[in-house]
C-alpha cells in the first residue's frame, strides 16, 4: 500500500494528491499525541467535537481510507498510459523510495537505540538481549516489506496486467496483501487466542441471583462486592453500580457525596444486626429493592423501604444551588420530601393527597408509560436519571418540562385526575442523523449502481 501510495503521488491528477496527501500528513501527527503535544493540545482544546474521541489512534482510520484510494488511483493512471518511458521511471522512483527505504531499515537498525522511557536501568545482559531482539523484529519486517514491494514492483515493470490480464493482476494484488494482513494479524491473534468453547460460569446466575430472578418486577440492585467496577450484576439485573469509563458528573457526585455514605452506614448497620433501610434514603429513591453481598441465597438483603419507580411526595424543600442540593440529600426522608434547585427550576402548584397512585407499566429503554391518580395537583418524582439531552416528556400527549430533583432525578408537576405519563429518548443530532444517513446511504447506492451502468454502457459502446 506504500509503494502504490507514493506511485499515486507521482502518477495520479494534482487534484487528488493536494488533498490525499495533507489528509495522510494529518492523520499521521493526530496518531502522535503527546510526541508532538503543541499540535494535538491544540486541537483537543479548539477543534469542535474532537475532544470526544477516547484514544488519538482512531485518527488512524484517515490514513486506512487516504493512503489506498491514492494508490489505486495512481494504478488506475498507470494502466491508463500503459507502460512508456515516463510511467517506467516513476515506477523505479516510488521503487527506490519505499524499497530504499526498507533496505536502509535493514542495513542500519543496529544503530537505533530501540528503548522506551526507563528500560536504560535494567541489567547490562538484558538490555543487550532486548535491543538484539528488537532489531531483529526490525530487520525482518523491514525485510518482509522489502520482498512485497519488490514483487509488485516486478509485477508492474514487466507489464503483468498485459499478460495475465487487468483481472489477474488485481487478483494476484489482492491475494498479496491478504498474505500481509493475515501474517500481521496473527502476531496479535495466535492459535490461543480461538477456543471452540469459552467458560461460560461467570455468566450462570448465582443463587443469589435466582432469588432476585423470581421477582419480575422493575427494580434496581446494589452489589456491595466492588459495585463501581464490576459488571456481572447488570448482565442480569438493572443495577445500581456498574463501570463505565465515561460516568455522568452528577451520578459520579452523587456517588461520592452521598452513596458511598449510605453504603457506610448500611455496612455498619449490618454488622451491628440494626439494620433500618428507612436510614439510606439515596439507596431508597434510586429504587434499590435488593442489596446483595455474596454469591449464596442467603447474601440478599430485600429492602421493603425502596421508594419504587415513581411516587408523589408530600412537600418540595428549595435550595439556591447544586451544592446545596446535594447537602440537603442526607438529611431528608426521599420518600416524602424532593429537593429542587430553585434557581434552575421552578415549583408552584402542588399538593398532596394520601389515595394518589402511580405506576410504572410499560418499560424498554427509549420508553417508559406511567399511569396516576390523585384527587390534588401534585409532584411526581421518577426513579430515572435527569438528562436534558434527548429525553421528552408528555402528560396525555401533551410535551412538558421534565424537572430536575434529589440533584440526579426527574419530576414532573401533575395535573389532578386519571393522566398518562410518557418519557422518550428522542435527541435530534441522532434523529436527524439518522436520517441524513439513511438519505445518504440511499444516495450513495444509485451513485454506485449508476456509475457501474455508465461503465458498462461505455464499454458496450467501445466494443
Amino acid at each position: 500500500i506504500c509503494f502504490l501510495f507514493v506511485l499515486g503521488i507521482l502518477l495520479a491528477d494534482k487534484k487528488y494528491v493536494w488533498w490525499l496527501v495533507p489528509v495522510c500528513v494529518l492523520g499521521i501527527l493526530l496518531t502522535w499525541g503527546d510526541s508532538f503535544s503543541s499540535f494535538n493540545y491544540f486541537m483537543f482544546n479548539y477543534f469542535p467535537g474532537y475532544n470526544m474521541f477516547r484514544s488519538v489512534t482512531f485518527a488512524l482510520i484517515i490514513i486506512l481510507f487516504a493512503m489506498p484510494l491514492l494508490g489505486f488511483l495512481g494504478l488506475e493512471k498507470f494502466f491508463e498510459r500503459g507502460l512508456n518511458r515516463e510511467t517506467k521511471k516513476k515506477l523505479i522512483i516510488a521503487f527506490a523510495v519505499t524499497g530504499g527505504l526498507c533496505l536502509i531499515l535493514i542495513l542500519f537498525a543496529g544503530v537505533f537505540n530501540l528503548l522506551k522511557e526507563g528500560e536504560a536501568n535494567l541489567p547490562p545482559w538484558f538490555l543487550t538481549a532486548l535491543q538484539d531482539d528488537r532489531r531483529g523484529v526490525l530487520r525482518s519486517d523491514a525485510f518482509r516489506s522489502l520482498a512485497f514491494i519488490f514483487v509488485v514492483f516486478i509485477l508492474l515493470f514487466f507489464n503483468a496486467a498485459k499478460k495475465v490480464s487487468v483481472i489477474g493482476f488485481f487478483g494476484i494484488l489482492i491475494l498479496m496483501v491478504t498474505i500481509d494482513m493475515v501474517a500481521v494479524d496473527n502476531r496479535y491473534f495466535t492459535k490461543e487466542s480461538y477456543q471452540r468453547k469459552r467458560g461460560t460460569t461467570f455468566f450462570e446466575p448465582t443463587a443469589a441471583d435466582q432469588v432476585i430472578l423470581n421477582d419480575k418486577n422493575y427494580y434496581r440492585v446494589f452489589n456491595l462486592v466492588d459495585p463501581w467496577n464490576e459488571a456481572r450484576t447488570s448482565y442480569f439485573h438493572h443495577s445500581l453500580g456498574g463501570y463505565h469509563g465515561a460516568k455522568i458528573r452528577r451520578y459520579q457526585d452523587l456517588y461520592d457525596s452521598g452513596i458511598i455514605r449510605n453504603t457506610r452506614k448500611l455496612i455498619t448497620d449490618l454488622q451491628a444486626n440494626k439494620l433500618n433501610f428507612k436510614k439510606y434514603g439515596i439507596l431508597n429513591m434510586l429504587n434499590t429493592k435488593y442489596v446483595v453481598y455474596g454469591p449464596d441465597a442467603n447474601n440478599v438483603l430485600p429492602n421493603p423501604d425502596a421508594n419504587g419507580n415513581a411516587w408523589f411526595v408530600k412537600g418540595v424543600f428549595k435550595v439556591n444551588s447544586p451544592t446545596e442540593e446535594l447537602g440537603k440529600m442526607e438529611t431528608l426522608n426521599t420518600k416524602d420530601v424532593a429537593v429542587v434547585d430553585g434557581s434552575k427550576f421552578q415549583v408552584s402548584n402542588y399538593g398532596f393527597d394520601s389515595l394518589n397512585s402511580v405506576r410504572l407499566v410499560e418499560f424498554t429503554p427509549p420508553h417508559l408509560k406511567y399511569e396516576t391518580e390523585s384527587s390534588v395537583n401534585g409532584f411526581v418524582m421518577f426513579s430515572e436519571i435527569y438528562y436534558p439531552k434527548g429525553w421528552k416528556a408528555t402528560i396525555d400527549g401533551k410535551e412538558v418540562p421534565i424537572i430536575r430533583a434529589d440533584y440526579v432525578l426527574r419530576a414532573l408537576e401533575v395535573p389532578a385526575g386519571k393522566h398518562v405519563i410518557e418519557f422518550s429518548f428522542e435527541p435530534k443530532p441522532y434523529v436527524i442523523g439518522n436520517k441524513i444517513t439513511m438519505a445518504s446511504s440511499w444516495i450513495l447506492l444509485l451513485v454506485v449502481l449508476g456509475s457501474i451502468g455508465l461503465s458498462l454502457k461505455k464499454r458496450t459502446a467501445d466494443r
